[in-house]
């Protein structure tokens, strides 16, 4: 087995969940763009309400099933 092949398998290994991290992620790239494109008004708020929805979908989305 060649090197690459072996990094690719150990990668997919570590991604046990990749559409709970996809959607985590999309989250956090939309925020940014709507801070940047906000001037200030209520980024706390919104930067605690994506904190809290990030909290919830890891602990639905990673949670091994039983």
């Amino acid at each position: 087995m060649s090197t690459s092949n072996k990094f690719l398998k150990n990668i997919i290994l570590h991604i046990k969940y990749p559409y709970t991290a996809l959607i985590i992620s999309i989250m956090w790239i939309g925020m940014a763009f709507i801070v940047t494109s906000q001037q200030g008004e209520n980024l706390e708020t919104l930067i605690a309400a994506t904190a809290i929805s990030t909290l919830i979908v890891a602990i639905i989305g990673f949670r091994t099933p039983k």
